[in-house]
């Protein structure tokens, strides 16, 4: 079997190098692709192909992985002469592990080739579940399509859940982030109430992760406030494109969003005073910022 992984960042690095690992046991191919050579030359080092180009990919890999920032790199790699549909091999299954916009993957989808098989297969868990192999991974597809690649997405998760007919992995994995950002804003007004009342910050968060308020944002967000780092592992811009697609699904199956749309605001306004590259928890700095108090 020839698969291939597109996207190398933070998140794609770490699963190529599981699938790396699975494809040496199964004697497989593993062919990578990403604009930044330095990434590549690591997991080349280590006995997997260069890709070459997109095109090439799509026509000799029976298996595809992408892990891009946004739908715009997405529809980049999927359409015109070079892209992914135009040279897909018959039979070659495309699991898109990004976080997408729902519409814009229907319009990939209703342009793929017949035989071709499309799964929307958004992850999370982080970086380091990336590198740990022990991501979530949310499936959008029918059950008799997943079963036979069933062993190979254990190489890369912990878990891979089927949700629904396709486009359901997209919406579940806007729903997780939808709590994930409201929570983080949360934190920093939790903290914040500690530190204007003299309490210990470091004591706080150990309650917090030892009481009904424990979550994952709570126990790995906290310390990044809390060292001043602000999660070096994720920018701002990125939060904030996610809480954009999450604002426009709502729009999209007529919810009100009324808490989206307000942590959507802070996140755009955050963007304004620090730039898209910062550390995403920078939006916890505005609030430090108003109440001229830092937490750590």
């Amino acid at each position: 079997m020839k698969i291939g992984f597109i996207g190398l960042g933070n998140m794609g690095s770490g699963m190529a190098a599981n699938l790396l690992e699975h494809c040496r046991w199964h004697d497989y191919d593993l062919q990578v692709l990403d604009l930044n050579r330095a990434a590549m030359q690591l997991l080349t080092d280590n006995g997997a192909l260069d890709g070459g180009s997109v095109a090439q990919m799509a026509g000799e890999c029976d298996v595809l992985f992408t892990s891009l920032p946004s739908a715009i790199q997405v529809n980049q790699i999927a359409f015109g002469a070079e892209g992914i549909l135009e040279n897909a091999s018959s039979g070659c299954t495309w699991f898109e592990t990004s976080t997408n916009e729902l519409a814009q993957w229907q319009q990939v989808l209703a342009a793929a080739p017949e035989g071709m098989t499309l799964i929307d297969a958004p992850v999370t868990g982080g970086s380091e579940g990336a590198a740990a192999g022990t991501l979530t991974m949310l499936l959008g597809v029918e059950d008799e399509v997943l079963k036979p690649f069933e062993d190979l997405l254990g190489s890369i998760t912990k878990k891979a859940v089927r949700m629904g007919p396709s486009g359901a992995g997209y919406v579940t994995k806007l729903s997780q982030l939808h709590l994930n950002y409201l929570v983080a804003q949360g934190i920093g007004e939790a903290l914040m109430l500690g530190a204007k009342a003299g309490l210990d910050l470091h004591t706080l968060s150990d309650v917090l992760s030892n009481s009904c308020a424990q979550s994952y944002v709570v126990d790995n967000y906290i310390p990044k406030v809390l060292d001043g780092s602000y999660d070096e592992s994720f920018a701002l811009g990125l939060a904030t494109k996610d809480m954009r697609l999450i604002t426009e699904l709502g729009s999209h199956l007529d919810i009100e969003l009324e808490l989206a749309n307000k942590v959507y605001a802070t996140y755009q306004e955050a963007i304004q005073a620090y730039g898209p590259e910062v550390p995403h928890l920078n939006v916890v700095r505005l609030l430090e910022e108003r109440t001229g108090q830092v937490l750590r």
